[in-house]
């Protein structure tokens, strides 16, 4: 039976200054529609304005040949908890349709999440489970006051701190394990060597980002960038390859503001979240190339 998922992101693809990962995340799920059906995906603000993460999620969607995947607009920030959008109503909707079979897999601010948690008490429960992309532990991003940081969880604490305490699985695919995964010159080559239309939509945008980040002083990683939102795509087909899991109760962690750095909760405060301490980065970027590799356009499952 096909996984049944929803992808909740803010893809900024090719705008200038801003990450790629969601859609190395979203074409490598794309790549296999015998074992995954994306009922839709979600559009929230972050890494751009939530129109342009929209607009970009239907140009991913266009150049992979899937247009018959509906995509909704969500949150425009943080402001918008609460207030029901395209996309909170799609995830709620969805989540009654298919009880128990529709994991949603968060790769932006949980806005959207939220507000459907909020709008429906039956949401969260209703799920199968959330792999989500956001906190961190330890690492921060090599700015001290900004250590340890995670976009995601920065952007919407309050809604990252209501899904944490979920009622349903959750797994946390966290931006320490995440940067044990680098994207560097070698996978860069890799990518541009395929010849296909995904290809080279890809390696002309990864560019840019790609020598931003190794421009700058203060990133700890200095081979290329981390592909934060592809890791936890690549935890849907293959969670074989995260190890040394632990539940944790979580929540963000308090001081002059948030900045996405996560701290356990008492017992009492909300249910446990899976978390990993290792992943094999190797089997990361094969997984990733192979999806472009092998992607057809237009794909549709065989039954």
């Amino acid at each position: 039976m096909r996984q049944k998922i929803i992808i909740d992101t803010d893809p900024a693809i090719g705008y200038p200054f801003r990450d790629v990962d969601d859609a190395l995340a979203i074409i490598y799920l794309l790549a296999f529609p015998d074992e995954i059906e994306c009922l839709g995906i979600t559009a929230v603000h972050g890494n751009a304005s939530v129109n342009k993460t929209y607009r970009k999620a239907q140009e991913i969607l266009r150049m992979a040949g899937r247009e018959d995947i509906p995509v909704f607009l969500g949150a425009k920030s943080r402001v918008s908890l609460g207030q029901e959008t395209f996309a909170s109503t799609f995830l709620k909707e969805m989540a009654r349709a298919y009880p128990g079979e529709v994991t949603v897999l968060t790769i932006g601010p949980l806005t959207n999440i939220a507000t459907a948690g909020i709008g429906d008490t039956d949401f969260f429960q209703n799920l199968n489970r959330i792999v989500m992309m956001g906190g961190t532990f330890k690492r921060g991003i090599g700015i001290p006051p900004l250590s340890p940081f995670e976009f995601n969880f920065f952007k919407d604490p309050i809604a990252s701190e209501v899904v944490l305490g979920a009622p349903c699985k959750k797994f946390l695919i966290s931006a320490d394990l995440c940067q044990q995964v680098i994207f560097t010159e070698d996978e860069l080559n890799g990518l541009c060597g395929i010849s296909n239309r995904i290809a080279g939509y890809l390696s002309l945008r990864i560019r840019p980002w790609f020598d931003l980040n190794r421009r700058m002083p203060f990133l700890p990683w200095k081979e290329g960038f981390v592909p934060w939102d592809l890791v936890a795509a690549v935890f849907i087909r293959k969670p074989e390859i995260f190890s040394q899991e632990k539940r944790k109760r979580l929540r963000l962690l308090r001081g002059v503001f948030y900045t996405g750095a996560l701290v356990e909760a008492p017992e009492r405060e909300c249910p446990p979240v899976s978390t990993f301490d290792r992943v094999d980065p190797r089997v990361v970027i094969e997984e990733f190339l192979e999806s472009v590799r092998s992607f057809r356009l237009g794909s549709v499952p065989h039954h």
